[in-house]
């Protein structure tokens, strides 16, 4: 079963994220995001379908009032990818689902022997 995507889900996000990476196997974590609990329906973006795609950063805003226009600012949380593109899902707008795969460090030896 996928995680939804949203303000409230970041702390977890972020914690699954960091479990992978401490546990010393994985290199970096890749994001399949889902139209869908059932992870049925796989989120496009301009290329293509966001399935096993490498997290490069992720940013996080709290719903808040414009200071400008006095209207509420719903939450969102902002994905950067490691090949330059971005989603972002903003609550009560998009209803995206998430799940994260470590990828495997491969080690690698230098010089001869």
């Amino acid at each position: 079963m996928a995680t939804q995507l949203n303000t409230t889900t970041y702390s977890q996000i972020n914690d699954d994220m960091n479990e992978l990476l401490t546990s010393g196997a994985y290199s970096g974590v890749n994001i399949t995001i889902y139209n869908d609990a059932g992870q049925t329906s796989i989120v496009n973006d301009v290329e293509g379908p966001i399935q096993n795609r490498k997290i490069g950063q992720i940013g996080y805003v709290a719903s808040h009032t414009s200071s400008t226009t006095g209207q509420v600012v719903p939450g969102s949380i902002t994905i950067n990818f490691t090949d330059g593109t971005v989603i972002v899902a903003v609550d009560g707008v998009n209803n995206y689902w998430y799940s994260l795969q470590g990828i495997i460090f491969q080690p690698r030896r230098f010089g001869g022997m």
